[in-house]
């Protein structure tokens, strides 16, 4: 009596705990899985009472309440193995209210079964055991309700049967979970209706269905039973525009999607047991990326027809606890990307040939104005070129020649500007290729060794060679440059110090402007746009009579550290 109320009691604390799982998530079986629990509690409890107390009626009165959990559990079982698996989901969510019909029916008339004797013909007590026992005689419509309960209890272990079949980990191990808790069940009740053994007068179909709901509670807490649903699988997998493949430790498919299939050219039947690379040839091999290695992600080209096309591969391990069961492959279609990519560099390599032209066209017209001025400037009279005011034309016309050639040559650098992808670069490495062109000019470079490197425009070397230039015409009387990087919390500060005249306050912020300066005032401005592609900001922080101080600011992401 006591282990039939402590069963009971389990039965009743598995109710509770999936109430509290599952009370916040729209899971449908959730609510069949609680009556379950609470059918078995009742069930297990006046089975206790039925058991433990020595009157005939007061037995037989506890036997039918016994009716209340017994009746609905089939039902429950059924309609929990339905939603889980997905199997004719529809059309028992239609009909869900009749497979009730019966079970209320067998309440109703265990509770008026002295009236017509059609659910047992009569009852009697067992006195040759050490305790006596109540024998209930069966009638028909006991054995309709036994038939009709079998049936669905077979039904739901056929559907998770279904489903363990064609699933792989971790639903496969779900699926087993359930067949192993409901074939127990079934047993014992087999083993008490045929009079086998002890199970003769005594029924172990609650004990049963207790280490049943023990069984699926443990599926909780090993393979998350409940929180991930093979359901998902045709209603999101299915429905899916990238590939999806299952393969194994040895890179057999066990399980693959529709889009897949149509990339494959291949049916579902043909792809089963046969390997990754046989599908898909060797563009797609995973013999070099072991399970336990982690994410793999690259793009790859296939063929379609006549047409190819491009994809990104990323491959991650399906992990069961600590072990690996197999990898995950996903495949996105990224050729209206790759065209729209490639449409973009025929485009500017048809912008840069026409730029090209034109400024070669340019150049060649300055250097003929630049050729004649020089001419006019011989061949006028020496009182005429001592005239202050043609002298000032003259000197004019050169500068506005010089500022128009400086200009076309910035055009070619500014073309350039992010046509090319960012690419890691060393700081101190690219500081000294930008420096070597500065080689015997009286300037000291001091460019402090460092293991950062940047994510940045492959400009970047140009965005130095303009600082260390600009150092160079503007500090007046620079005779050392300084390359340091530090960390600065998330960041990376990169400084470009000189020992120059400085930058007055008034001028740090309009310098990065376009054409402020003394001359062309297009360097710092191109070094700006240089380092903002990547998303890295300058500024100057020097004070004014002890030189310039640019300080190049890298976010979080765009730089790390390379061992020596």
């Amino acid at each position: 009596m006591g282990a039939l109320i402590f069963s009971g009691l389990i039965s009743t604390l598995l109710a509770i705990k999936a109430y509290k799982a599952f009370k916040n998530r729209k899971m449908p079986f959730s609510k069949y899985f609680i009556l379950i629990m609470l059918s078995m509690s009742l069930w297990s409890v006046n089975y206790a009472f039925e058991v433990g107390f020595m009157d005939i009626e007061v037995k037989y009165f506890f036997a039918r309440l016994e009716y209340i959990g017994i009746a609905f559990t089939p039902v429950a079982w059924f309609l929990f193995a339905t939603e889980y698996s997905g199997m004719y989901k529809q059309f028992v969510r239609k009909y869900e209210k009749v497979f009730f019909v019966l079970p209320s029916l067998v309440i109703l008339s265990m509770f008026t079964n002295s009236l017509h004797r059609l659910h047992f013909k009569g009852y009697y007590l067992d006195m040759s055991g050490d305790f006596p026992l109540l024998v209930l005689i069966h009638g028909p419509f006991f054995w309709i309700f036994y038939i009709y309960s079998l049936i669905l209890i077979m039904l739901g272990i056929f559907f998770f049967f279904e489903q363990f079949i064609r699933l792989t980990a971790p639903y496969r191990a779900q699926a087993a979970t359930a067949l192993t808790a409901a074939f127990i069940p079934v047993l014992g009740n087999t083993l008490h209706i045929a009079d086998i053994g002890p199970f003769e007068f005594f029924d172990p179909t609650p004990f049963t269905f207790t280490i049943t709901g023990l069984i699926l509670f443990w599926g909780i807490m090993q393979y998350e039973f409940l929180n991930i649903i093979p359901i998902a699988r045709g209603s999101v997998i299915e429905s899916m525009n990238d590939g999806y493949i299952v393969v194994d430790l040895t890179n057999t498919i066990v399980d693959i999607n529709e889009a897949a299939l149509k990339l494959a050219g291949k049916k579902r039947k043909d792809v089963a047991g046969i390997n990754l690379k046989d599908l898909f040839g060797e563009e797609i091999d995973l013999s070099q990326n072991e399970p336990h290695e982690g994410d793999l992600s690259k793009e790859i080209s296939l063929k379609s027809g006549l047409d190819t096309k491009f994809f990104t591969l990323s491959v991650s391990p399906l992990m069961t606890r600590e072990n690996a069961d197999g990898k995950l492959v996903m495949i996105h279609d990224i050729t209206e990307i790759y065209q729209y990519q490639e449409a973009l560099k025929q485009a500017n390599k048809k912008i840069n040939l026409m730029s090209n032209i034109t400024r070669h066209d340019i150049l060649n017209q300055v250097n003929v104005l630049s050729g004649y001025v020089e001419l006019i400037s011989e061949i006028l009279p020496q009182d005429v070129k001592n005239e202050p005011r043609i002298g000032k034309y003259l000197k004019n016309l050169n500068k506005g020649i010089e500022t128009i050639h400086s200009q076309i040559i910035f055009t070619k650098d500014y073309q350039e500007l992010g046509v090319v992808s960012a690419t890691w670069q060393s700081i101190s490495g690219t500081a000294r290729e930008a420096a070597f062109p500065f080689s015997g000019q009286s300037l000291k470079f001091s460019i402090e060794e460092s293991e950062l490197e940047v994510y940045a425009d492959p400009l970047l070397r140009k965005a130095f060679y303009n600082l260390f230039d600009n150092a160079r015409t503007h500090g007046e009387h620079v005779t050392e440059i300084s390359v340091s990087s530090r960390r600065a919390e998330d960041s990376v500060v990169i400084e470009v110090k000189d020992d120059g005249i400085g930058i007055s306050p008034a001028m740090k912020e309009l310098i990065f402007e376009k054409s402020v300066g003394k001359n062309t005032g297009l360097g710092l401005f191109l070094v700006r746009g240089i380092l903002s592609i990547t998303g890295m900001k300058i500024k100057e922080t020097g004070i004014e009579g002890e030189g310039a101080r640019f300080e190049i600011t890298v976010p979080p992401g765009n730089w790390h550290a390379i061992s020596s």
